[in-house]
């Protein structure tokens, strides 16, 4: 993914650090300077602090991997924060928001139940300086996703009888060939077959989308 470069102007408005200075009436002392929150990266002009990750972890936004280090859990939080940015920015862009039966509460619900339910994820949330809005920002934007993909994307998706044929032959004749069972009848894995090609062919339609929607928003990125 290319990087661009901002202008002078936007670039100094966007640091990877967001600093507050308090007031000190001597003037010869230099104001103490406290670090309230990070930039991560920036999508358009939309920032991803690191509130923004503490949250997608929290509610597992992507579930870490068996011996994965948390540094590596962290990248790619990282990553999926900002692919969800440039997804949603997308849509936003192409006026595509009010068109789409968005479900939010349905998607902040399941939010909360990966992050361990209402009590637990209120406390984490606290602690982390979060409250529900934060969480409701995330919901919409999974739901935003989730509506364009089920609505637009996936009815563009066809199978043939073709298809489903050479599956059979690839994925399990061929497969069994070298043992001495006998393979299913066509007939009976059909529409397994089928939804696994669905979902093959649906996720080459999603890439297909992010990489276009990535070609026509500005992303940089602080932090590996």
């Amino acid at each position: 993914m290319e990087t661009r470069c901002y202008d002078t102007r936007v670039r100094a408005a966007l640091l990877p650090l967001i600093l507050i200075a308090f007031s000190h009436f001597a003037v010869a002392d230099e104001p103490p300077r406290e670090t309230i929150e990070e930039v991560l990266a920036v999508v358009g002009d939309t920032p991803i602090l690191l509130s923004d990750s503490e949250l997608s972890a929290l509610v597992r936004l992507v579930d870490p991997e068996t011996g994965e280090s948390s540094e590596d859990y962290r990248t790619r939080l990282l990553d999926a924060r900002i692919r969800l940015e440039i997804q949603f920015r997308d849509l936003e862009d192409a006026g595509l928001l009010f068109r789409l039966d968005l479900e939010p509460e349905r998607v902040r619900g399941l939010l909360v139940a990966r992050g361990g339910g209402r009590d637990v994820l209120e406390v984490q949330l606290s602690s982390k300086g979060l409250g529900w809005p934060d969480l409701d920002e995330l919901a919409l934007r999974v739901a935003a996703v989730d509506a364009y993909v089920e609505q637009r994307l996936r009815p563009r998706v066809s199978v043939t009888m073709e298809e489903i044929e050479a599956a059979y032959q690839q994925l399990l004749v061929n497969e069994i060939a070298a043992t001495d069972e006998t393979p299913p009848p066509l007939s009976t894995v059909q529409k397994h077959l089928r939804d696994i090609l669905v979902e093959q062919k649906l996720n080459v339609e999603i890439e297909s989308w992010i990489q276009r929607a990535t070609e026509r928003q500005e992303v940089t990125r602080f932090t590996g």
